[in-house]
């Protein structure tokens, strides 16, 4: 290996540590106390590292090692460093210590670098208050809505803030991110490199069926207007259809009863549809045969609004090259495949070149405690960023 995989994996635990509940997993959303401590760990080791660092209007913070030739744009590296409640260690700061190991490595060997190699550690990935990815949403200049000066103010943020944040898309050569895979695939065929070829756009909808609350105990059946009934026989149509087809998934995650009382017919049913594919034009399908089921459903009123709308994005063929001749010289087998979680490298995607690199995922498990990588599959990831961002560094 060309960098430091005992100084590596120990920055990656101790970073770990912060946040960490016994028990419970992570606890360290972004713009929390837990947060700004592992972002404050971050900023200390790059510059131990000898990075310029730089903390933008949203949180995002930078570590930029120069290169040879200032005329040329950066490669960026990078992931997210906050976590979902009760998550693991890795998801998102693998990908950050990953890429300032390959900058400490260049530096201290002194390795012939024409671009400047920035480091990069996105705030907001994993949704919450602001939505999901939102500081690459952000620097990537792909933040329409407005944000109310109240719901700015409880994560300490403001819209020139978030306007100050947007990077400039001509200063940027390309984004590598290296992550776990989040998934079973690797895993199951003993291949310890994914290189993604694009990232799944996502679809939120809110579903909304208002029927009639009564007494559980005097209403027959028949008369019943039951929003619960209406949502499960509704539901149990949708996955019979799901199941004949293979190009996208679909998840029903948040469902809600009011008026919520156990001797009363529910009067109505709240949940969130969310669909995934690497095809826009397959989550409209999909949408569009669920809203034909709801419209179907007769002793309810019914709605269906989108509150979340992420395209699908192909990632750079160049990069994807970069990665395998890495694997190459490093002797480590990989494959091409898709990626089936959103990231960071999904907003970049839109303003410049992008590529990603996975590492297995134990039994696929992810935002979860009991998420894990081996310590060698950590390094070995890490290794093959460092390898790739000095080919891309020869070829663009």
């Amino acid at each position: 290996m060309i960098i430091s995989a005992d100084r590596f994996l120990a920055d990656l635990e101790a970073l770990g540590r912060i946040g960490w509940v016994d028990g419970e997993g992570m606890d360290r959303p972004a713009f929390t106390p837990s947060y700004d401590a592992a972002r404050k760990f971050v900023e200390d080791r790059m510059k131990d590292a000898g990075l310029a660092v730089t903390v933008d209007g949203v949180g995002n913070i930078f570590g930029t090692l120069d290169g040879s030739d200032p005329s040329l744009p950066a490669i960026y590296a990078g992931s997210h460093l906050d976590a979902v409640p009760g998550g693991g260690k890795y998801d998102g700061p693998l990908g950050v210590m990953a890429a300032l190991e390959a900058a400490r490595t260049i530096r201290e060997n002194a390795i012939p670098l024409r671009h400047s190699l920035v480091v990069a550690g996105f705030t907001g990935e994993e949704g919450g208050e602001m939505g999901g990815t939102f500081g690459s949403r952000a620097f990537a200049g792909l933040l329409q809505e407005p944000f109310p000066a109240e719901k700015l103010s409880r994560v300490g943020l403001t819209a020139d803030g978030i306007l100050s944040a947007k990077g400039d898309p001509g200063g940027i050569a390309c984004y590598f991110e290296l992550h776990i895979e989040q998934g079973p695939y690797l895993e199951r065929r003993s291949i310890p490199i994914g290189i993604p070829t694009g990232i799944v756009g996502i679809s939120r909808y809110a579903v909304r069926l208002e029927g009639e609350a009564n007494h559980a105990g005097t209403t027959p059946m028949k008369e019943r207007k039951d929003a619960m009934r209406e949502a499960s026989e509704l539901l149990s149509e949708w996955f019979a259809w799901t199941d004949t087809r293979d190009d996208f998934v679909c998840n029903v995650g948040v469902f809600s009863l009011h008026p919520g009382a156990d001797a009363i017919v529910p009067g109505r049913a709240d949940f969130l549809l969310e669909i995934r594919s690497l095809r826009d034009s397959i989550m409209d399908e999909a949408a569009a045969q669920f809203r034909s089921l709801l419209e179907k459903r007769k002793k309810v009123s019914v709605s269906m609004e989108p509150v979340v709308w992420k395209g699908a994005v192909d990632l750079d063929p160049l990069l994807q090259d970069a990665v395998e001749a890495a694997c190459r010289e490093a002797d480590v087998p990989s494959v091409r495949m898709p990626s089936g979680a959103s990231h960071d490298a999904n907003p970049m995607a839109r303003i410049t070149r992008a590529g990603m690199i996975f590492v297995p995922s134990a039994g696929g498990i992810s935002h979860s405690k009991e998420e894990y990588t081996s310590p060698e599959d950590l390094a070995r990831g890490a290794d093959i960023l460092a390898r790739a961002i000095l080919e891309a560094d020869r070829r663009l």
